[in-house]
Formats: C-alpha cells, structure tokens, sequence
C-alpha cells in the first residue's frame, strides 16, 4: 500500500464481503406424496435466482452508488436519456474491492454527492469571510472538478450528481464581493486533453495550466503576465509511472494485489515544468516565524508521494518571492490538496504569492492578511472539499480569532 495520506474531508468505508458457500448433503429418494413439496421447492427456487440475477445485474450498481454517498447527500438522477446498456456504451462497474470506484475504459471515477444545501454552505463561508475584510482586497473563488463530470460515459452519470449544477448554484449564492473562477466550461473544452489523471482525482499540469488561464483572464491579469504552453517547453521533472489514489484504493493481497487490473494497466505520468520567471521559495515554520529555503517544485518525497512534487503539499505555510516583479500586488491562496498543481503559473504575476494549506495552517489570517500587506485572496479548493461540511467550517475557523492550535 502507498504511504502517502489521503486528500481533503472525504470519508470512507473500507472492507468487502466474502460469501460462503455450503456444501449440499444427500436426499432420499421422494416418495409420491413428497413430490409436489418437490416441485414447489424448485419453483421457488427458479424465481429466487431469477430475483438474484436482477439484483446484481440492475439494482446493485444502483445500490453502490448510494453507499459511495456522504452522509449529508442524496443522488439526484439526471435528464440524460444515453444507457449503459446502448451498444456503443463503454464498459464500466464499481471496483470489488472499493465500491465507491467507478471504472471504464482504464479510468477511475469517484461518484460525486454535493447537493444545493452543501454548494450554498460554501459560499456562505467564504461571502462571510469576504464580508470581513477591507473593500479595496479582491478576493477571488476556484473550485476545481473532478474527472468524473468530463470523463464519465453519460450513460453511467445516474450515479453522479451533477457538477455542473452544484458549481452554478454555487456562484449564484456568492455575493458580488467574491468574484468567480468559472472552470468548467474550460475544462469541457479540453477534456479530451490530458488535464486529469486516470487514476487519481487530481488535475495534471496541464489542467492546472488550464486553470491558471482562466484565472489570469478573470483576474485581468496584464498580456505580460499571461503565457502559453510555448514557455512551458521545458520539464523540470517527470515520474513515467503514477499509481494513483483509486487504484490505491483498489489493492487487496488476496483478491487483487496490484489494484484494479483495468487501472493498473493504464497508470499516469506526472509532468511539471520551469516556470519562466526567477523566484525565492521559502517554507514557513509558522511556530518560529523561521524561513526554510526550499523550491517550488520538489522531489524530495515523491517515493512516498508523487504529488508532492506540486508546490506546498502538506506545507502548512508557503511564501514565494519573485525576483524579477518590484510591483505591490501580493496573493494569499487558500487551498486543499486540490490546488496545488495551479499555484505555481500564477507567480510571475505577483510580487509575492503566499500559500496556505486550509487543514494545516492554525493561526488567524485575518491578522496575517493585515500584517503581510496581502492586495487579494484567493480561495482554491477541490469540489469535493467545497462541499464538505468540515472543510468549510475550518476555512471560518482559520477568520476566527477564537481558532486554537
């Protein structure tokens, strides 16, 4: 099993059910006032495999998805009229040994629960917080999809809410003092583009590059600022084989000790790339206040982690200085682990760009806002995570000054 920890809030069951099988002993022979208790016997036996048969072939992929859901959440069935069973639909069925995996065509996918009362409990939080800070402090919101609302063959979605809809009553609920980073339609465009792994939820590089894009277009970003894929010609690092979460998530020593088979035979690459611009990259002990010289992109523990070669993974604090911008503008991003592959295109545009883990981080940002002459905030979490319950409530706490290590 991979050490590396899970990402954000999202709770699990772990665990499969082996069934046992009994062996049938000896009967005599029927006599002939036995024979129609006989008959009977095989009668109700025909139509309880018959029931068997249904239920595993129709109602337990159903049942499935319901287990894969949050407590707080329900499946809301979509208009889409394709099947799973038309003759052009892929393949696809929930891992035997994590149900909550969804996997077709060598991808996995993790059904998505957020309802309207979780969506509009995110914006809530972050309208407060923005409601707490000075008028001339843009703060800005990215949520980041998952794979399965772009990859997941239509027919199959019946197990998934619907990202699209959660993300527009997301931003319906946001107050005009918090501006939005609308990715999804970004992410449509190019989702046949390698922007998300096929074993794990995170968005590649290059979707984290797609996301940079629309945030340099929201944010009015100046064209010097604003690059494309030319400047990003040069890897600085490559791992030519990712094992994922999912499939992770889907090893058993006895069952399937590589993981799912269909995952393990198409596993991922990790690329990531010099930025063009020259910068100072410090890790914060945020009990001394110290500055430990770091970079932005390592691999230090990629044996353990191989997103750790993102910025400020499991990095409570993280402040970049770029060397080449004299401006004042300077960014604090709020992030889960969702994020990480964005942070590093957005540097060349600031003067500092300052990084906060949301789960990590234990002092009042309110006060290091003020302290650090922060100009706009960025919040930049996964939609998994946006639509917790556990995740928003410490994003208030990190604005409280009541929050305790």
């Amino acid at each position: 099993m991979s050490s590396y920890s899970h990402r954000g809030y999202e709770h699990r069951t772990g665990g499969y059910g082996r069934r046992r099988h009994k062996a049938s002993g000896f009967k005599k022979k029927p006599s002939g006032g036995e024979f129609a208790k006989g008959f009977l016997f095989f009668a109700v036996a025909v139509v309880v495999i018959a029931l068997v048969f249904i239920f595993l072939k129709y109602l337990k992929p159903f049942i499935n998805s319901f287990k894969a859901a949050d407590t707080s959440a329900e499946i809301i069935e979509t208009s889409d009229t394709a099947s799973p069973d038309s003759p052009d639909a892929p393949d696809g069925s929930f891992d035997i040994v994590d149900s909550k995996i969804f996997v077709s065509e060598g991808s996995g996918y993790v059904m998505f629960n957020g309802i309207d009362d979780t969506a509009v409990n995110y914006s809530a939080v972050l309208n407060s917080i923005a409601s707490s800070m000075r008028d001339d402090i843009p703060v800005y919101n990215m949520v980041i999809p998952t794979n399965t609302e772009f990859g997941l063959y239509s027919g199959y979605r019946e197990y998934s809410n619907s990202q699209k809809d959660n993300l527009e009553r997301m931003n319906s609920a946001l107050m005009d003092r918090v501006t939005n980073v609308d990715l999804y339609d970004t992410f449509s465009i190019n989702k046949n583009e390698y922007i998300f792994y096929r074993t794990d939820e995170s968005i590649t590089a290059l979707g984290g590059y797609y996301a940079y894009r629309k945030f340099a277009q929201t944010a009015q970003f100046a064209p010097d600022y604003i690059y494309s894929t030319d400047k990003l010609s040069e890897k600085k690092g490559n791992i030519r084989r990712f094992e994922g979460e999912l499939l992770q998530r889907t090893k058993d020593k006895e069952i399937q000790p590589h993981g799912n088979q269909e995952l393990f035979d198409n596993a991922d690459t990790i690329d990531f790339y010099k930025l063009p611009v020259h910068y100072n990259c410090y890790r914060i002990d945020t009990e001394t206040g110290e500055e430990i010289e770091t970079d932005l992109f390592t691999t230090d523990n990629a044996e353990n982690d191989p997103l750790s070669v993102f910025p400020a993974k499991d990095t409570a604090l993280l402040r970049i200085y770029n060397v080449e911008n004299s401006g004042d503008e300077k960014l604090l991003i709020i992030k889960d682990h969702a994020g990480e592959p964005v942070i590093g295109y957005l540097v060349p545009a600031y003067s500092e760009v300052h990084v906060v883990d949301a789960q990590l981080y234990k002092e009042n940002l309110s006060e290091y806002i003020r302290s650090n002459d922060i100009t706009q905030v960025l919040f930049l979490s996964g939609i998994t995570d946006a639509n917790n319950s556990l995740y928003c409530q410490r994003l208030r706490d990190l604005f409280d000054n009541s929050i305790s290590g």
